[in-house]
């Protein structure tokens, strides 16, 4: 005798969701990597400033500020990793071909929130008088502003080619 296995009802748009999500990820931290930077830069000035660093601690603090460029790869590294989980997990999803429409929604959808996206990072890096030290810091994290100035671009790639992966999946099955 054979056992049917059932398959679970599960979200069939969770794609577009979890590109959403990946896009508030990607950019909260790379705010968040360019403000640590920036007052990181700003606390290390001010000890300078006061007198109170030794040959040790000024050593340590060149090795972490030559180091601190590890968050730019990371956070490339980090969304590439969530891109691949999202497109490794959505063989788990149960698809129907008609699906492919709110897939297709989502990708224009998804294409003016990269945009917004892309705009507010744009905003924030060159924005007023102190934004002007904000956008030297953010000039160093040279992937995180290809990041963040493609991330539309990315999140509808991300989109299509997860669409393809599972429609091709449920044809074969």
């Amino acid at each position: 005798m054979r056992k049917k296995i059932k398959k679970s009802k599960k979200s069939r748009k969770a794609q577009v969701q979890n590109v959403i999500g990946l896009f508030v990820i990607i950019i909260t931290l790379a705010i968040t990597i360019i403000f640590g930077r920036y007052f990181l830069g700003n606390f290390y000035d001010a000890l300078d400033e006061g007198g109170v660093t030794t040959v040790t601690s000024n050593q340590s603090r060149d090795t972490f500020l030559a180091n601190y460029a590890v968050f730019d790869y990371a956070l490339t590294i980090l969304c590439f990793v969530l891109i691949g989980g999202m497109m490794i997990t959505s063989f788990m999803i149960p698809t129907h071909p008609i699906f492919i429409v709110v897939n297709v929604f989502g990708i224009f959808v998804l294409l003016f929130l990269g945009m917004i996206m892309t705009n507010i990072y744009g905003e924030f890096v060159a924005g007023n008088e102190t934004a002007l030290t904000i956008g030297a810091t953010a000039d160093q994290f040279s992937l995180t502003n290809f990041l963040m100035n493609n991330i539309a671009f990315i999140g509808a790639i991300a989109i299509a080619l997860t669409s393809v992966i599972t429609y091709a999946r449920s044809q074969i099955t």
